[in-house]
C-alpha cells in the first residue's frame, strides 16, 4: 500500500471513529431525551399550557440551532484549523473569540430578557390573559439559557477543532439527566390531576391552574439542565491544555476575515429566527381565531412541536453526528485549497446518511401513529392523530433537511457566508409564504400548512444550496450519490410494504393506540405493533440493500462492527 493510500485510510478510520463517538453520544441522549419529552407532554399536555410553554422555550431553542448548526462551529472551526498553524498555536485567537463571544451572548441574552413581555405578546395571537401570563413567566426562567447554549456551542466547537469529540457529544445527555430528574420530582410534588373530558380523552391543567411553586419547578428544571450542559465541557477544555485569558480587540490575529463571516452568520440568524417566529405566530394566532376555549382550544405548536421533536430524531442521530465528525475534514481541505478532496468529503456527507435517512423516512410514513403514541404515551388521542399527520408531511423532507446541513457546513467551510443567507432566505420565504395562505382557510387546517412550508422550504433550500456549491466548486460527481439513493429508496419502499402489511393485521388485534386508555396499555400497544414491524422492516431492508449492493451498508457496518470491537 502507497503512503498516499496509507494516508487516506487514516482519514476514513478518523472519520469512522470520530462519527461513532458522536452516534454513541446522540444515541444515549437521544434515547433519554425520548423519555424527557414523553414526561414533558404528560405533564403540562399539548393544550394551551403546552403552547405557552413552547412560545416561551422557542428563542432559546432557535438560538441553540443556529449557534450549534450556524454561528459559533460554522465560524470558528474554519478560524481555527487556520490559526492553528500560527506559532502560538491559537491560543491568542482563541482567547480573543471567546472573550467577545461571551460579551456578544451575556448581551443577547439581557436584550431578550427586556424585550420578553413584547416578545410574548406578538407571538401569542391574542389567546388570552391566563395564556399570555403563563408564556412571560415560563419565558422569564427560560430565556437564561440562550447565554448557556451560547457558551456550549462555543466550548464544544473549540474541542471539535482539537479533534476532541467525546465531552461535547455527550453533554445533552447529562442535560436529559437533570431534566428528567426535575420532571419526576414535578410528578411527586404535582401529580396530574385525575380529569378526563366526555370522550375520555385526559384534560391537562389549564394556564390559570398553574401555580408559581409549579411554573418554577418545570421551568427552572429546564434551565438548570442546560448550565449542566455547559459546564460538562469545561474539565475536558481543561484536559486539552486550554487556559482562557481575556484578551480584547480584533487586529493582529486574523479575525478579520472571521468577523466578516460572522456577519453574513448573524445575518442568516435573523432571517432564520424569522422563520420560527412565523411558525409560533401563525399556529397561535389559529387557535385564537378557532373561538375555541382554554379547556378543548385547537391544537397547536404543542403538537407541531412533538411532530417536530420526532422528526429530528434521525436528523441529529444520524446527518448531524456524520456531518459534524466530517466538518474539521471540510475546513482543512478549504483551507489546503483542496477542492477535489471537499468534494469527495461532500459526497461522502451525502451518501452516508442517506443509508438510514431514506429507510427511517419510508418506516415513520407507515408508523407514523404508533411511534407518536409511543414516545408521548401521556397526551390524548386526537393529538396523536394530528401529531402523526403532521410528523407525516415533515418526513418527507428529513433528506434535504440533512443536505441543507451539509451545503451549510461547506460554505462556511469556504468562508462564504452569503450562500446559506441566500438558502435561508428561500426556505424563510416559504415558510412566510405559508403562514400567509393560512390567514385565508379555516383554523384548522393552519398547522398542515405550515408543515407543508416548512417540507417544500426544506427541498427547495437544499436544490439552491447543491446549485450555489455546483457554481463554485464545479461538478460535484452527484451520479453516483443518485444511483445509489434509488438503490436504497427501492429496498426501504419494499420493505415498508411488507411492514404496513404486518401492522394492518395487527392492530385490530392490539387495538387502537389513540383511543382513550392508560400509559401502560399504550405503550403495550404502541410497543408490540413498532417491534414487530420495525423487525421486520429492518431485516427486509438489509437483505434487499446488499442484493443490490449498495456498498454503503457495508460503510456502516464496518464503523459498527470497529466501534464494537
Amino acid at each position: 500500500m502507497s503512503e498516499a493510500q496509507v494516508t487516506q485510510a487514516e482519514k476514513q478510520g478518523s472519520l469512522a471513529r470520530s462519527s461513532l463517538v458522536m452516534v454513541g453520544g446522540s444515541f444515549a441522549s437521544r434515547a433519554l431525551g425520548v423519555v424527557r419529552a414523553g414526561l414533558l407532554t404528560a405533564i403540562i399536555g399539548t393544550l394551551a399550557a403546552g403552547d405557552a410553554f413552547n412560545l416561551a422555550n422557542t428563542l432559546p431553542n432557535v438560538f441553540y440551532i443556529l449557534a450549534a448548526g450556524g454561528i459559533l462551529n460554522a465560524v470558528l472551526i474554519p478560524a481555527l484549523t487556520r490559526a492553528m498553524k500560527l506559532p502560538d498555536g491559537g491560543q491568542e485567537f482563541t482567547d480573543r473569540v471567546v472573550t467577545i463571544a461571551v460579551i456578544a451572548m451575556g448581551g443577547i441574552t439581557i436584550l431578550v430578557l427586556l424585550g420578553a413581555g413584547a416578545f410574548v405578546s406578538l407571538l401569542s395571537g391574542d389567546r388570552g390573559g391566563d395564556f399570555e401570563r403563563l408564556a412571560l413567566a415560563f419565558s422569564f426562567i427560560c430565556l437564561p439559557q440562550i447565554f448557556f447554549y451560547g457558551a456550549f456551542a462555543l466550548f464544544g466547537q473549540i474541542l471539535n477543532a482539537k479533534n476532541r469529540f467525546g465531552a461535547f457529544a455527550w453533554a445533552p445527555f447529562i442535560a436529559n439527566v437533570v431534566a428528567v430528574v426535575g420532571l419526576l420530582v414535578f410528578i411527586a410534588v404535582f401529580p396530574a390531576p385525575q380529569v378526563v373530558n366526555v370522550h375520555g380523552q385526559p384534560v391537562p391543567r389549564t394556564p390559570d391552574q398553574w401555580t408559581g411553586p409549579m411554573i418554577w419547578l418545570f421551568a427552572g428544571s429546564a434551565t438548570i439542565s442546560v448550565v449542566a450542559q455547559a459546564a460538562w465541557l469545561l474539565p475536558a477544555l481543561y484536559r486539552t491544555g486550554f487556559r482562557y485569558r481575556p484578551r480584547w480587540g480584533l487586529r493582529g490575529v486574523g479575525l478579520g476575515g472571521v468577523s466578516r463571516l460572522a456577519v453574513w452568520a448573524f445575518t442568516g440568524l435573523a432571517v432564520s429566527q424569522l422563520g420560527f417566529f412565523i411558525t409560533q405566530w401563525v399556529l397561535n394566532t389559529a387557535a385564537a381565531r378557532s373561538g375555541r376555549s382554554s379547556e378543548d382550544p385547537l391544537r397547536a405548536t404543542s403538537v407541531y412541536t412533538v411532530a417536530f421533536t420526532i422528526f429530528m430524531l434521525p436528523h441529529a442521530f444520524i446527518a448531524v453526528s456524520i456531518i459534524t465528525a466530517l466538518f474539521p475534514r471540510l475546513s482543512k481541505s478549504a483551507a489546503d485549497d483542496d477542492v477535489a478532496t471537499l468534494k469527495s468529503d461532500f459526497r461522502r456527507g451525502m451518501i452516508l446518511p442517506l443509508v438510514a435517512n431514506v429507510p427511517v423516512m419510508v418506516f415513520v410514513m407507515v408508523a407514523a401513529t404508533p411511534i407518536v403514541a409511543l414516545l408521548n404515551p401521556g397526551i390524548d388521542g386526537p393529538s396523536i392523530e394530528l401529531a402523526a399527520i403532521i410528523l407525516v408531511v415533515m418526513i418527507l423532507g428529513i433528506v434535504p433537511f440533512g443536505v441543507d446541513l451539509l451545503c451549510y457546513r461547506v460554505f462556511f467551510a469556504l468562508e462564504d457566508g452569503r450562500s446559506p443567507l441566500v438558502m435561508q432566505a428561500v426556505l424563510t420565504t416559504i415558510s412566510l409564504s405559508a403562514g400567509l395562505i393560512t390567514l385565508a382557510l379555516e383554523p384548522k387546517w393552519a398547522i398542515a400548512v405550515v408543515a407543508i412550508g416548512q417540507t417544500v422550504g426544506n427541498v427547495a433550500s437544499s436544490t439552491t444550496g447543491i446549485f450555489l456549491l455546483r457554481r463554485r466548486l464545479g461538478l460535484l460527481g452527484l451520479g453516483e450519490i443518485v444511483d445509489s439513493t434509488a438503490r436504497i429508496g427501492v429496498a426501504a419502499a419494499a420493505a415498508g410494504l411488507l411492514a404496513w402489511g404486518a401492522m394492518t393485521v395487527l392492530s385490530p388485534i392490539l387495538g387502537d393506540p389513540t383511543a382513550p386508555s392508560s400509559v401502560v396499555d399504550r405503550l403495550f400497544t404502541s410497543g408490540v405493533v413498532l417491534s414487530f414491524a420495525g423487525v421486520l422492516f429492518v431485516i427486509v431492508y438489509v437483505a434487499l440493500a446488499h442484493a443490490f449492493r449498495v456498498s454503503e451498508i457495508r460503510d456502516v457496518a464496518e464503523m459498527v462492527r470497529r466501534r464494537i470491537g
